[in-house]
């Protein structure tokens, strides 16, 4: 039986930027806890099902509003937490890499609006 880890295509790094989801109608800020050159763990007021399509966009990684698939969105007790992946690649590694050695905004705080 193989970890989740071992499951996955590419590297992820701990992040925390803003982000904009929109799904139908609703447009939501969210926060980026986690990123690959294939996908980002997200936090935000917003339940979505396993399929959906968002509509994301992460200023900092200079990914334009871009279509991600919901793998799962899990509550918690700050929100939903919503696993994608990019339709496409769009993130590029040596950006995700500056923004961790940068900080990439790692504060013990959420960026999330209450």
């Amino acid at each position: 039986m193989s970890s989740e880890h071992e499951r996955r295509q590419f590297r992820r790094y701990p992040l925390r930027l803003r982000a904009r989801l929109r799904h139908g109608l609703e447009e939501v800020e969210a926060e980026v806890l986690n990123a690959s050159v294939g996908g980002c763990l997200l936090m935000a007021h917003l339940r979505v099902e396993a399929g959906a399509l968002l509509e994301v966009s992460i200023p900092d990684l200079q990914v334009p509003p871009t279509s991600m698939a919901v793998v799962r969105c899990t509550p918690t007790d700050s929100g939903f937490m919503i696993a994608t992946c990019f339709e496409s690649p769009v993130a590029d590694e040596p950006a995700l890499v500056r923004q961790v050695s940068e900080g990439a905004g790692l504060h013990p705080k959420s960026v999330l609006p209450n």
